[in-house]
């Protein structure tokens, strides 16, 4: 256990060596702070097993702290960096809709596009919703959610999936549907648009100068994002860690992103400055409209109450393989981003509700830097 003296220690080594670095520096009681939440997250990452981590918080627009744990090899003789990449698996969804939205809001696509403009959905969705996997034939949620069947007689349009309305024969809430997430670049090409790679790498990629960021395995533009990528690991019934096999699946929009934290803190402040979408965009997700006490799905976008505060977040699962929280609270110009080699983040998400604050991590950083 560290003591506070060493704490403060710690602390100031970290503020001089991140402003080294063009992080902001910060004040001694500031840097105490994240010197705590950064042995939290240390120690978190020990007791998941998680080979692998690193975390950013962007605070006004600009980083504030960043950190790497632990190693990316099973031989514990690479040592993470701020630049190691990692599968942000589902948390590729809010990059990839607000390329989207972009391309809708120049005149790229429309949001009415036909889901049925893929050519496979009919198929596709008449198998899904017969299938026994919850997201397709319905059921009960773990936590009790009753979750409806895809109705295949629906007309769904992309703005539907943007939202994870495509559950029930009526869109009055929200369930997230990552398998249905996962065919929207199959209706916007079928529809006559853009690649979805050119999409999101036009509209995000470019204008966030996020450089050496891989969409997928085949990606041809992904520079040194497979080169620094933490291998995934599993953990074993003896609490033992295995590496485990790369997932064979390419870029969609619901998954596929190889990134650094510096990449999603590149993106996360373009997005905030107004470089990304235009301001009705920003203002239609990110402004405080009403929602269930459930919660809701946004343009990409989990949302929640949480106290008096808005919350707006993703995570990423990638079974045995990879995890990822990005955590966003406009009101107080914070965002907080954090992945794994493994999938220790994860905390068994809700289908039907956004739960954040039932992370660890995000809890942690709740109390930590949401005072009262």
């Amino acid at each position: 256990m560290i003591g506070k003296k060493q704490l403060i220690w710690f602390a100031l080594s970290i503020s001089a060596a991140l402003a080294s670095t063009g992080v902001r520096a910060q004040s001694p009681e500031a840097a105490v702070d994240y010197a705590e939440y950064g042995v939290f997250l240390d120690e978190f990452r020990k007791s998941q097993s998680i080979r692998a981590m690193t975390a950013v918080i962007v605070r006004d627009q600009e980083i504030v702290w960043e950190a790497a744990f632990g190693t990316s090899d099973d031989e514990g003789e690479i040592p993470t960096t701020i630049d190691t990449t990692f599968n942000i698996a589902s948390v590729t969804k809010p990059i990839a809709a607000a390329a989207i939205l972009k391309e809708a809001a120049t005149g790229g696509l429309t949001l009415d596009v036909p889901l049925a403009s893929d050519s496979g959905w009919d198929a596709f969705c008449k198998w899904f919703s017969g299938s026994g996997i919850i997201f397709g034939s319905g059921g009960t949620d773990q936590d009790g959610s009753d979750i409806q069947p895809v109705d295949c007689e629906r007309d769904f349009r992309l703005r539907d999936i943007l939202n994870m309305q495509v559950n029930g024969k009526q869109a009055d809430r929200f369930v997230y549907n990552p398998m249905a997430f996962a065919r929207i670049d199959r209706a916007i090409e079928g529809a006559g648009g853009r690649p979805l790679r050119a999409i999101v790498r036009d509209n995000i990629l470019t204008p966030a100068a996020m450089e050496n960021v891989a969409l997928g395995w085949h990606d041809p533009d992904g520079g040194s994002a497979l080169r620094l990528l933490a291998p995934p690991f599993a953990v074993q019934e003896d609490g033992r860690t295995k590496k485990t096999s790369l997932g064979d699946d390419d870029f969609r929009a619901a998954a596929g992103i190889k990134a650094s934290v510096r990449h999603l803190a590149k993106f996360d402040i373009a997005l905030d400055k107004g470089a990304l979408l235009p301001d009705r965009w920003m203002k239609r997700i990110f402004t405080d409209q009403a929602i269930s006490p459930e919660g809701a799905y946004r343009w990409g976008w989990f949302v929640q109450d949480w106290n008096d505060d808005r919350l707006f977040w993703h995570s990423g699962w990638d079974p045995d393989r990879y995890s990822a929280i990005y955590l966003k609270l406009p009101k107080y110009r914070l965002t907080l981003i954090v992945l794994a080699n493994g999938e220790g983040l994860w905390w068994d998400n809700s289908l039907a509700r956004a739960e954040i604050q039932k992370s660890p991590v995000v809890a942690r950083f709740l109390e930590q830097f949401v005072k009262r």
